[in-house]
């Protein structure tokens, strides 16, 4: 009989140890980091937008997409800019360029949408000014 009890035992704090452990929750948004252009940079039309940002997560990213943006969110079809991509890594470095439009509006905003393994998302949107 005390032998059954003390099996009994070793499996519950087995199985509790194994749950405690392989069941640890996603309790943080990814995070992005805009290196360049500073917010409220000045363009001018025809030139040319570098942009370099860093996407994180502590358990790992899924899927990322920044393009430009009206005031309202909507994309900017203008720029004809639109970047998506997939990585499974805890940190990416986005590298892009776009040239402004002729026409630009005289401001727009480049918006970061970044999703993690967990299908947490994080936005960011960095204001840009554009003009002749």
């Amino acid at each position: 009989m005390k032998y059954s009890r003390k099996i009994s035992v070793i499996i519950a704090i087995a199985a509790l140890s194994f749950t405690s452990t392989s069941c640890k929750k996603d309790k943080e948004d990814p995070t992005i980091t805009v290196s360049t252009p500073e917010q409220h940079t000045h363009f001018n039309w025809g030139e040319e937008v570098h942009i370099e940002a860093s996407f994180a997560d502590d358990r790992g990213l899924k899927d990322y997409t920044v393009m430009m943006v009206d005031a309202d969110g909507n994309h900017q079809h203008d720029f004809d800019f639109m970047k998506t991509g997939t990585t499974s890594e805890l940190t990416y470095d986005f590298h892009d360029h776009f040239m402004v439009p002729d026409d630009a509006p005289m401001m727009a905003w480049v918006q970061f949408n970044v999703t993690d393994a967990e299908d947490k998302t994080a936005t960011l949107t960095w204001m840009l000014h554009f003009d002749e």
